[in-house]
């Protein structure tokens, strides 16, 4: 039975060509094919004497480890204080929140109907609100701009052959308001005697200011002879009635409006066929607005 197999000598023999001054060669073993390491019970003499042949021992070279600085070239640390003002610190929202977004984030249609109907509901909110300054905005102009209605007073009345003249007096009581009276359009000016037209007109135009009082003729086309009147010398009043239709434009400032004004007019009057002799023994004159 044959022993355990040595490995090669460590030293080779010397050939002639080497000089006796070259150290001999080393043939080293490669350490992963050797087998496993022995248990810590002490080797035998043979197995001792086996590893000593097949393995260097020489000392492997050590490497120095890395000279550590010296404690003095430590840096010191430090501590800073971070003050964060109370409206910029930072936290955590609540779960509800991730659950509100996962939501919105599943039905993105139902979210922009939802968004939609919103817009829908401010607008309509925007819209009645300014409706109501509106109406109120009218409100307020409605009462402080009324419009009053004018006054008219018959002063003279004179008889021509072929006309009649009258002298109205017109009084503006609207204190904050001009106004400008004009013939409505088909408008007419009469002068009857027991529902009898004596004559006809159109009225002149007429501008006054707030609270403002004038004296405008009005030119009639027409005679006694147009109508039964009572004979002549008699000193018996006639009554007569002067109707008016007229256009008047209230302003004052950006504020206008318009009314339609209608003034009728009792007059009783003696010496009517005597031109000289027209006395007014009264007059009553009321307006209306139409509009």
């Amino acid at each position: 039975m044959e022993g355990p197999r040595r490995p090669p000598s460590a030293t080779a023999p010397e050939s002639d060509d080497d000089k006796p001054d070259d150290p001999p060669s080393v043939w080293h073993r490669p350490t992963s094919s050797l087998p496993a390491l022995p248990s810590l019970d002490p080797p035998s003499h043979g197995s001792h004497h086996w590893r000593n042949h097949s393995l260097n021992l020489s000392p492997l070279p050590t490497t120095s480890s890395p000279s550590l600085p010296p404690p003095d070239s430590i840096p010191e640390l430090e501590t800073y204080v971070v003050q964060v003002p109370r409206d910029q610190v930072y936290w955590t929202p609540p779960p509800e929140h991730a659950k509100y977004v996962e939501k919105r984030s599943k039905n993105p249609e139902k979210n922009k109907k939802k968004g939609c109907s919103k817009r829908l509901l401010w607008f309509f909110i925007i819209l009645v609100i300014f409706g109501f300054l509106l109406g109120a905005i009218i409100l307020i102009l409605h009462f402080a701009f009324n419009p009053t209605l004018p006054v008219f007073a018959v002063e003279r009345l004179t008889v021509n052959p072929s006309n009649f003249e009258v002298t109205l007096r017109a009084e503006n009581p609207t204190s904050n308001m001009g106004v400008r009276y004009m013939m409505k359009k088909n408008g007419v000016v009469s002068l009857t005697y027991k529902n009898k037209s004596l004559g006809s007109g159109k009225f002149p135009g007429l501008s006054q200011a707030a609270s403002g009082s004038d004296k405008v003729n009005v030119k009639l086309n027409g005679s006694t002879k147009n109508a039964v009147v009572q004979p002549r010398g008699s000193k018996q009043p006639v009554v007569l009635m002067l109707n008016m239709e007229l256009k008047a434009e209230y302003e004052a400032g950006p504020v206008k409006r318009n009314k339609e004004v209608v003034v009728t007019c009792d007059v009783k009057v003696k010496g009517l066929l005597d031109a000289k002799k027209v006395e007014i023994v009264s007059e009553n004159c009321e307006s209306e607005f139409k509009n």
